[in-house]
């Protein structure tokens, strides 16, 4: 079962030098209260019309979660640090 995180929603990808795989990513608004662990929350949907499948929302303790925007996906996008995404998530996970 999948549940609407955000539909349509304006989002700045982030940059983080030395954040590892998550350097380049979006900050999830309103998920600081969702339970859940590293790799157990997954989210499908889309960036601009770029599809997403099954990816990890990284839990951050007492923060909004995050998703990783690897190169492959901002190269597709024609996107880099500042610039504004138009984003719809789904929560793949039955528990929340």
């Amino acid at each position: 079962m999948k549940r609407m995180l955000i539909e349509n929603q304006v989002l700045q990808l982030q940059y983080k030098r030395g954040y590892g795989a998550w350097t380049y990513h979006l900050v999830i608004p309103n998920t600081a209260d969702i339970p859940g662990k590293w790799g157990y929350l997954k989210v499908s949907g889309l960036i601009d019309d770029y599809e997403l499948e099954e990816m990890n929302l990284a839990p951050r303790k007492n923060r909004d979660k995050i998703i990783s925007i690897n190169k492959d996906i901002r190269n597709a996008l024609g996107k880099s640090a500042g610039d504004t995404v138009t984003v719809t998530l789904y929560l793949q996970t039955e528990d929340w």
